[in-house]
């Protein structure tokens, strides 16, 4: 396929239609052109393997949300803790 030489104003026209865009669909934009890049091996040595949104400055850590919390007990002692606290369920449904 003929390459696409683009003339200096009709780049700004498509860097003015990408600022429209909003950031996530910007960076799905940018890897994909990233990947259409690599495809002809014409990436450039120091470009970027992949490109990310800026984490935002209250979002929350990694470990705050994975969900896990510190204990000095063992897992074993975590279990039997649980199967100690277990009750029979008095309302159940007896189907007989």
């Amino acid at each position: 396929m003929p390459t696409l030489h683009l003339s200096e104003s009709m780049i700004e026209d498509y860097i003015a239609k990408f600022a429209q865009f909003g950031p996530r669909d910007q960076v799905i934009l940018l890897n994909r052109l990233r990947e259409s890049v690599k495809e002809k091996n014409t990436l450039p040595k120091n470009f970027p393997e992949k490109i990310f949104l800026p984490k935002p400055p209250n979002a929350p850590s990694f470990e705050e949300l994975c969900g896990s919390w510190e204990d000095d007990r063992s897992a074993e002692e975590i279990i039997e803790d649980l199967r100690r606290s277990r009750t029979p369920n008095l309302d159940r449904v007896n189907f007989d």
